[in-house]
């Protein structure tokens, strides 16, 4: 009845249209969005569409769609969490950020290095890969513990801590993405003699820095631009969703352009340009571009997640060992939620709140671009391994987080209605 080039368009609408059911499957008994994405698409690989489904691991080709499709939907992801956020940056107001950033994602890439190494045999190389991959709060499936956006109210400390986490700890990632790179060369006697001088100083200082001071600039610019005589903002927001779109392109450009960190431009030029807006007294109109993101971004999710269930029954987790489950289901269960509890340990406030923060690190698609982009930027031993893991981890921390996130964040939203 259908050729794949119909069958394509129909589930591409299906998809995106089901994108509009979410709030339907916030209920503690139904199955998570993301959940029934990934079964839908495991399901798809056994019709034609399965000619869609990319294999990173086994082409070039394919390794780069997926990487640069999972690259735009994180900067649009990780756009959205700047804006959305209502609560200034601060060393107090932010103080549940600064420990998970400080102490929970260290204390977790130590603990993934030790166990890819003891566990599965990796390399230090691929060891220091896979901790940088897996150590980040994922921007695009951690809807669910997140702010609901810009002037909705109802942000406790939970939400904020995990919205500015994920908006931020891919940009900190990424330094050990490249420390991985550099440990790769050394292993295949390709390191220069001052390597690691080179990644403390480049790498994390130079990046770091360059990125966070352009993405504020950016954001800073384009927001009086925005909010000026002849700014969207004089005109109904008619074209806030190509501002949105063009103020993170251009921030991510740029920082790229001169090799910092583009995912962090991106959030501190969400975070310049909401505070430029608040400054004018116009904070509603950031409303407009953070529905556009919201709803571009669910648009790219559909279609990716529909590949990721496609792609793990197609062969993707072939000759996965329970090793590498062990590894995944530890870091799940275990290492975070214990790093996240050392974090949190010197605060005060309701145990509950603490445990969410602490626990509840998604992960998602922002692994597979630092996975695809590593392996395009240098040969790792086990590289296979690390992608095994890396999707098994993904799979338990979306069914397991999809149905303990929304249920525990009702509880918590709760408790502070009734207080």
């Amino acid at each position: 009845m259908f050729g794949t080039h119909a069958l394509f368009y129909v589930v591409a609408g299906a998809a995106f249209l089901g994108m509009t059911m979410m709030h339907l499957f916030s209920r503690p008994k139904l199955p998570s969005i993301p959940m029934l994405y990934i079964g839908a698409g495991a399901a798809l690989a056994f019709t034609p569409l399965s000619a869609f489904v990319l294999d990173p691991r086994g082409s070039d080709g394919h390794l780069a769609v997926v990487e640069y499709a999972s690259e735009v939907i994180v900067i649009i992801a990780i756009a959205g969490a700047g804006l959305a956020i209502d609560r200034p940056i601060g060393l107090r107001a932010w103080r549940h950020v600064w420990l998970l950033l400080g102490i929970t994602m260290p204390l977790t890439m130590l603990g993934l290095v030790w166990m890819g190494m003891a566990f599965t045999g990796l390399s230090l190389a691929s060891a220091v890969l896979l901790a940088a991959v897996l150590a980040p709060t994922d921007p695009v499936l951690a809807r669910s513990v997140q702010v609901e956006g810009p002037n909705e109210g109802g942000e406790s400390d939970v939400r904020v801590a995990l919205t500015a986490e994920a908006g931020l700890n891919d940009g900190l990632a990424f330094p050990f993405v490249y420390l991985a790179i550099a440990l790769a060369a050394v292993e295949a006697g390709q390191a220069g003699p001052g390597w690691l001088t080179e990644w403390l100083g480049f790498d994390v200082a130079y990046r770091l820095a360059v990125g966070l001071v352009l993405g504020w600039g950016t954001g800073r610019v384009l927001g009086h631009f925005v909010h000026g005589p002849h700014g969207d903002a004089q005109r109904g927001a008619s074209d806030a969703g190509m501002v949105m779109i063009g103020t993170t392109f251009l921030a991510y450009g740029l920082a790229e352009a001169v090799e910092s960190y583009g995912f962090l431009a991106v959030f501190f030029a969400a975070r310049a340009g909401r505070r430029h807006s608040s400054q004018k007294g116009e904070s509603e109109y950031i409303e407009h571009p953070h529905r556009f993101s919201d709803q571009f971004e669910k648009g790219i999710l559909a279609l990716f997640l529909l590949w990721l269930g496609g792609y793990v029954v197609s062969g993707g987790m072939a000759g996965l060992r329970w090793s590498e489950v062990a590894v995944a289901a530890l870091l799940i269960f275990a290492l975070r939620p214990l790093a996240g509890m050392v974090a949190m340990a010197p605060l005060t406030g309701p145990r509950l709140q603490r445990f969410a923060i602490g626990a509840f690190g998604i992960r998602g698609l922002g692994t597979l671009f630092y996975i695809a982009y590593g392996a395009g930027a240098a040969t790792f031993e086990g590289i296979d391994a690390v992608w095994r893991i890396a999707l098994a981890a993904i799979l338990l921390s979306v069914f397991v987080h999809g149905v303990l996130a929304p249920i525990t964040m009702r509880e918590i939203d709760r408790r502070e209605g009734a207080a």
